[in-house]
């Protein structure tokens, strides 16, 4: 197969790359983030309803018994807001495009020196068109994400070390 015939091909395979890679990252920023406001927003108030439950125990004032009673009903609110629910489905988007990503690269780098020129052109298409269906079916990624992705990215992060 000619490289000439086929260098919009490589030229859209890397495309697809390059944005998997990008949103990839941005989706695990986001859920790195999730995490961790999911982890405080459950620590800080069980540890308080501990602490002031303790204490009220051991005879404390009663404004100590109101802060049991307050940090027990913040501890309700993750399960309200799901910050590890919408962490999970970061994760999976950026799997997803990882995933996507590897794929579309092997094709590009090895596979089509296999393939004829139509049994190329219908891999890209296929790949396109999952990239498409994963963006429409994933969360919604934010400008602050993206900024920390191409920052992480543009260092190299991203670069195997046999290259």
């Amino acid at each position: 197969m000619s490289e000439q015939i086929v260098d919009h091909l490589i030229h859209e395979c890397k495309r697809i790359k390059d944005d998997c890679e990008y949103t990839a990252e941005a989706h695990h920023n986001i859920a790195h983030r999730k995490e961790c406001i999911g982890f405080w927003l459950k620590i800080i108030p069980a540890l308080l309803a501990a602490g002031s439950g303790a204490a009220v125990l051991l005879g404390a004032q009663i404004w100590v018994a109101w802060l049991a009673v307050i940090s027990g009903a913040v501890f309700a609110y993750p399960s309200i807001a799901n910050p590890d629910g919408q962490a999970n489905e970061h994760t999976k988007a950026a799997k997803e495009f990882t995933v996507l990503k590897h794929d579309v690269r092997s094709l590009h780098e090895s596979f089509c020196r296999e393939m004829g020129q139509t049994e190329f052109y219908i891999a890209v298409r296929v790949l396109r068109e999952r990239y498409n269906c994963i963006v429409r079916y994933s969360p919604k990624t934010t400008d602050d994400s993206f900024e920390k992705a191409g920052e992480k990215i543009k260092a190299g992060k991203h670069e195997p070390d046999f290259q």
